[in-house]
């Protein structure tokens, strides 16, 4: 293994790593806020999910376009 391909998956571990962190501190201050077990952060990843796979063949391989979509 070359180290770019080590790089590149040290680079997906962190992002990987960071969206676990928004999904477990999103329902850890619902959770102390509310007191309420409140699951539907994952509707919600799932419906940006499937826009995200629906609209990309749209843009291409444009990345200012995907990321003004995703906003």
């Amino acid at each position: 293994m070359d180290i770019s391909t080590f790089l590149v998956q040290c680079l997906n571990a962190v992002q990987y790593g960071l969206l676990l962190f928004l999904v477990a501190s999103g329902l850890t201050l619902i959770f102390g806020i509310m007191g309420v077990i409140n699951l539907a952060h994952g509707s919600f990843y799932m419906i940006g999910a499937y826009l995200a796979f629906s609209i990309a063949p749209f843009f291409g391989d444009n990345f200012i376009l995907m990321l003004l979509a995703g906003v």
